[in-house]
């Protein structure tokens, strides 16, 4: 029976830069989950910050 992969605790973004451009990507360990933009970042810095609140 094949097991189901479970994530890392320790998530992370990476950041790469190309020239002019920046990139953002969602790590768990040295596995990408998605690309991610300065939005999504921002908003999951509210969502932290509001969790720490309750």
């Amino acid at each position: 029976m094949e097991q189901a992969k479970q994530l890392n605790t320790r998530l992370h973004i990476r950041v790469s830069k190309d020239g002019a451009n920046t990139y953002y990507e969602l790590m768990d360990g040295p596995m990408k989950l998605k690309d991610v933009s300065k939005a999504d970042i921002v908003e999951m810095l509210m969502q932290f910050a509001s969790s720490l609140r309750h």
